[in-house]
């Protein structure tokens, strides 16, 4: 294992970092089910679900980040924004059925192509 320090960067061209602290970074998930539900709607809208196209914050909010819109799963009653859509978080769908209704309903609106 080689360890990499600023001189060795610099030599290599690479961009180094040195912190004292570890690093605290939180990465936030979808469970399996919020995940599931994801790739079944876009799927409905013939779009491939892959991770680079999702980011999710704290509270399990989601980005999806498609070729036309940015779909965003927080709150399907937040006006939308240009290219920006507001769908139902994907845990309030799971419980409640009128939350996918009201997502579907925006959702086939939109042209995905």
């Amino acid at each position: 294992m080689i360890t990499l320090n600023p001189q060795l960067a610099q030599e290599l061209g690479l961009t180094y970092w040195q912190t004292d602290e570890p690093s605290t970074a939180v990465i936030y998930q979808l469970n399996h089910e919020e995940k599931e539900l994801l790739r079944k709607i876009l799927q409905a809208k013939a779009i491939r679900l892959t991770d680079d196209m999702i980011m999710v914050e704290k509270g399990n909010v989601a980005h999806v980040t498609t070729k036309t819109y940015q779909l965003v799963f927080n709150n399907v009653s937040q006006a939308d924004a240009g290219k920006t859509i507001h769908l139902a978080k994907l845990s309030e769908m799971l419980k409640d059925n009128e939350l996918k209704k009201l997502t579907w309903h925006k959702l086939k609106k939109l042209s995905f192509y």
